[in-house]
């Protein structure tokens, strides 16, 4: 009886580690299918995959990081704040917005 055990244990663990093999290749064979879609996609399209795009940002924003641009200053490139070299100022004359005009169904309650 001891022997069956034994026999038993080594078949199922054998049985285990095949199953555990045939999915690990069968996830790696869907990952380099979806690879292969996703770069003809991009060959046949002429647009650049999305995750390529993000990493090209992430990159460009590092960068822009490293510069000290985002707000660490108005000379800085990129950063935010009055910049000194834009003067044109377009100015409107200013009129009435008539809203129970645009609405068909006449003014509001905050109206009356």
């Amino acid at each position: 009886m001891n022997l069956f055990s034994v026999m038993a244990r080594t078949a199922l663990k054998l049985v285990l580690i095949a199953v555990a093999v045939v999915f690990a290749l069968s996830l790696i064979v869907l990952a380099l299918i979806s690879v292969v879609w996703v770069l003809l996609k991009a060959l046949l399209t002429g647009r650049k995959p999305a995750f390529v795009t993000t990493f090209q940002r992430f990159n460009q924003a590092r960068q822009q990081f490293k510069r000290g641009g985002f707000g660490a200053g108005p000379s800085a490139p990129g950063g935010f704040g009055p910049r000194p070299d834009v003067v044109d100022v377009v100015d409107v004359q200013a009129h009435e917005v008539r809203t129970d005009q645009a609405l068909p169904f006449g003014p509001g309650p905050d109206q009356r």
